[in-house]
């Protein structure tokens, strides 16, 4: 899709400036860092923070531009908010999440949740678990340009997703499912959310503007409460519609991130070792590369 290798062409332009002398901060038991925080402060433009398997209970937040916070195992890397504010906050520009499973956000900012980013563009938030938290993901108030895919957001008590006043964000390939409703975009145009799984969620989308765009290219969402093959009606503005649903789940797709060949080649390294001793899970999907 046309959009899709423009805007990853961005990401890939951006960190590959980045990743020039970039350093590798290995966060675990054992390594420089015991928390992923410490190391977020001493990290630099282009770094990658890659944190090993655990529970890390912290409140992380972000505000150097082009650092990669990278888990190694989503399943087993686990953010834990402690239901106070956000499990990550960024509030800066060019950041990666990936590999982490995010849970027990709380608070009562607005733009509390799992994952929150505020007032911060050309953001990746992929590859990764939520569950339990209050919002999954959030993005908050001139939040454009972002890309949400590749994630599991599960069980939130208000919104899987919530786009507030921003725009021309990507949200696509999510499985979300059991929240109290999917994705919430109040007040927000021009975003693009397709080839989503929503499933068993109270209320499956709302889009009060009726502006932004849930299908692409004739290839809309997945709704598990969809009868026939018409569009789609949402809840709020006039015009919020899939007009092409899918009929069946889409295969939810590991989204491969650039990444410095040291950190590439430790992370080849840590699935062979994984594959070899019968301990990996593979994917959902296949492997979808961004290049």
């Amino acid at each position: 899709m046309t959009i899709n290798k423009i805007l990853v062409g961005i990401f890939i332009v951006l960190l590959t400036i980045g990743f020039a002398g970039a350093a590798t901060l290995n966060v675990g038991i054992g390594q420089t860092y015991i928390t992923i925080q410490s190391a977020i402060d001493a990290a630099n433009t282009g770094d990658i923070i890659s944190v090993g398997e655990g529970t890390y209970a912290e409140n992380l937040i972000i505000k150097k531009d082009g650092i990669s916070v990278i888990g190694k195992n989503k399943e087993k890397t686990i953010i834990d908010a402690k239901k106070i504010g956000s499990a990550i906050r960024i509030e800066t520009n060019n950041v990666i999440i990936s590999g982490f499973t995010v849970q027990n956000n709380g608070g009562s900012g607005k733009d509390d949740a799992g994952i929150s980013i505020y007032k911060a563009n050309n953001n990746m938030v992929v590859n990764s678990i939520f569950v339990n938290n209050s919002v999954g993901i959030s993005l908050y108030t001139s939040s454009n340009n972002n890309i949400i895919s590749g994630n599991y957001i599960k069980s939130s008590g208000r919104y899987g997703i919530f786009i507030y006043t921003s725009n021309d964000n990507k949200v696509y390939n999510n499985n979300i499912e059991s929240n109290q409703i999917g994705i919430y975009a109040d007040s927000t145009s021009t975003n693009h959310i397709y080839s989503n799984n929503f499933i068993d969620n109270k209320d499956q989308a709302y889009d009060n503007s009726g502006k932004n765009s849930w299908d692409e290219e004739k290839s809309g969402n997945y709704w598990s409460s969809s009868k026939g093959s018409g569009a789609s009606v949402l809840l709020g503005g006039a015009n919020a519609r899939d007009n092409y649903p899918l009929s069946g789940a889409v295969s939810i797709k590991e989204v491969t991130i650039p990444l410095p060949s040291g950190l590439a080649e430790q992370k080849s390294q840590d699935t062979k070792a994984q594959a070899a001793t019968g301990n990996g899970k593979s994917s959902p999907g296949f492997t979808a590369s961004l290049v």
